[in-house]
């Protein structure tokens, strides 16, 4: 039961009735966390055990810190006419030590469980071919991922840092952390959800309102929108390209790189869009995880928009703790100046980069993706006093449209360069292909090329026109610092909203198309 499907329609459909006619308001909650342990036992029962396991572990890490904590104080506080201050403060450091023991513990657990079934496919299968003598290709073992579980870790372990940093109090109701790791609108692929902002909201009482329904349904809407009009109708396409990438020549790569670009956008970030949607319906704001990122002006501005979610866990988890750490601030101190002090940010952003790089998978072409991102990132953070000293210089030129527009497409370049990693079979194809991108255009056969690819012109009239009703909303929404395209046509009268409405779903059903060879069933961030 996938988000395009009718099932899912009427499972959310059900889920809405049932939720808001539950009688006990007080426990409205429980049929959230029973309609997401069905939603998630639809995709495989044998993988619950996973989600189960994270949830079991979490669970007790959380609740060892909180009685750890209450002890440490409760011990103090008694003992606080008897013991020196150093008594005291070994006591804090004994407790700090068993709590930090136990968060430990409990990440390795949970981060152990991600990379051996994320990586077990390459090196179980490698192993078991060469001492067997296999031929290549052959894979005798083959595991899948759990469901969003890459997600459900990062927002569980995240809870679990808060409650160790004291940020967060630990949920002693395990059912109540249940439903907060298993929330079925965001488990297939996000957004990640922070504690404070989220738990509160679902497991607080929530009663039908028609604004919600109605902003969460346009949400549905888009999010349908981008992902069955444009991103499968270009799946197609890049699929038969993926399948033998040396056939192509560096105009045809280069297109094939902007429809890779237009196709994984449309698809997470629809993807995105349906969980937001249905959350809203059930009165639960999730967190926004894409801000129309080809509008950024630099490599950095393009991370702060695109998966938004997993930026601010990587910074708020990983970089901080790298830039701020004494042997990051010691290598600082060894450079004088303003490249001394931005140097720890410069590394740990380079770090931040190359382990989502190898969070994508083992390939090399996703350890190069990372390397490529880190390093422009970095060298960006250590050269931003320079390039701001610069723009003062430019004047009036440096604040105009016209330098903007450059900014957006000197970053756009930039991100279809990494795009390149990501549509390759490893890093030497991706560098073979951004070669024949610039030396060996292959003009000619162009025409040929990009019929190869099996999308018909009336395809890509679709996608063109797709992509243009996206932009102009994008450019609306960037210009309005609004977030959803329901809240700008709530500014307009009754009879258009619905007429929009309305030719939303003409469109989606009329043009919505799964392609050869692709199945419409699986997100691309679905498995991750």
């Amino acid at each position: 039961m996938t988000y395009t499907s009718f099932a899912f329609a009427a499972f959310v459909a059900a889920t809405i009735i049932i939720y808001y006619l539950f009688p006990l308001k007080k426990y409205q909650w429980c049929v959230l966390l029973i309609a997401s342990a069905g939603f998630y036992l639809t995709f495989s029962v044998r993988y619950s055990a996973f989600i189960l396991f994270t949830i079991v572990t979490i669970w007790l890490a959380g609740l060892g810190m909180r009685k750890i904590s209450a002890e440490t104080k409760r011990k103090v506080k008694e003992n606080k006419a008897v013991w020196s201050r150093e008594e005291k403060a070994a006591f804090k450091k004994q407790a700090e030590g068993k709590r930090r023991a136990l968060l430990v513990l409990a990440l390795l657990l949970n981060f152990g469980v991600l990379a051996a079934l994320k990586y077990f496919n390459v090196y179980a299968s490698g192993l078991v071919a060469l001492l067997f003598h296999l031929p290549a290709g052959d894979e005798p073992f083959r595991l899948l991922l759990p469901i969003g579980i890459s997600f459900y870790t990062f927002q569980s372990t995240g809870y679990l840092i808060d409650v160790y940093r004291e940020e967060t109090e630990a949920e002693t109701n395990p059912f109540k952390l249940a439903l907060f790791i298993s929330f079925f609108p965001q488990i297939v692929q996000g957004p990640i959800g922070d504690f404070n902002a989220l738990a509160g909201q679902l497991t607080a009482e929530h009663k039908p309102e028609w604004r919600r329904f109605r902003l969460g349904g346009s949400l549905i809407l888009w999010g349908l929108f981008r992902k069955l009009i444009i991103g499968d109708r270009a799946a197609a396409a890049i699929a038969v390209f993926t399948a033998d990438p040396a056939a192509f020549g560096g105009l045809a790569t280069f297109f094939v790189v902007l429809l890779y670009a237009l196709q994984l956008y449309a698809d997470f970030a629809g993807g995105i869009d349906i969980s937001r949607g249905v959350a809203k319906m059930l009165g639960i704001d999730m967190a926004v995880n894409f801000r129309r990122p080809y509008f950024a002006t630099s490599i950095n501005d393009y991370w702060r928009r695109w998966h938004i979610t997993l930026g601010e866990w990587m910074k708020k988890y990983v970089f901080y703790t790298l830039a701020v750490s004494g042997p990051f601030l010691k290598l600082g101190k060894r450079f004088s100046g303003k490249t001394g002090r931005a140097l720890p940010a410069a590394i740990a952003s380079f770090v931040v980069f190359l382990l989502v790089g190898i969070w994508h998978g083992s390939n090399s072409r996703y350890l190069a993706f990372g390397i490529y991102n880190g390093l422009i990132v970095a060298l960006s953070t250590l050269l931003a006093p320079q390039l701001t000293a610069l723009r003062e210089k430019t004047g009036a030129f440096g604040r105009s449209f016209l330098y903007r527009v450059f900014q957006m497409a000197r970053t756009f370049v930039l991100v279809l360069i990494g795009y390149y990693f990501d549509l390759a079979l490893s890093a030497r194809g991706a560098l073979s292909m951004l070669k024949r991108t610039a030396l060996n255009w292959q003009v000619g056969l162009l025409k040929e090329q990009i019929k190869a690819l099996t999308l018909t012109k009336t395809d890509y009239m679709i996608l063109a026109l797709a992509a243009l009703i996206v932009f102009w909303f994008s450019v609306r929404l960037e210009r309005t610092g609004l977030e959803e395209p329901g809240e700008l046509t709530t500014r307009r009268p009754a009879l258009l909203q619905w007429l929009i409405i309305a030719a939303a779903i003409v469109a989606i059903v009329l043009f919505g198309w799964y392609g050869p060879g692709y199945s419409a069933a699986e997100f691309v961030y679905q498995q991750f």
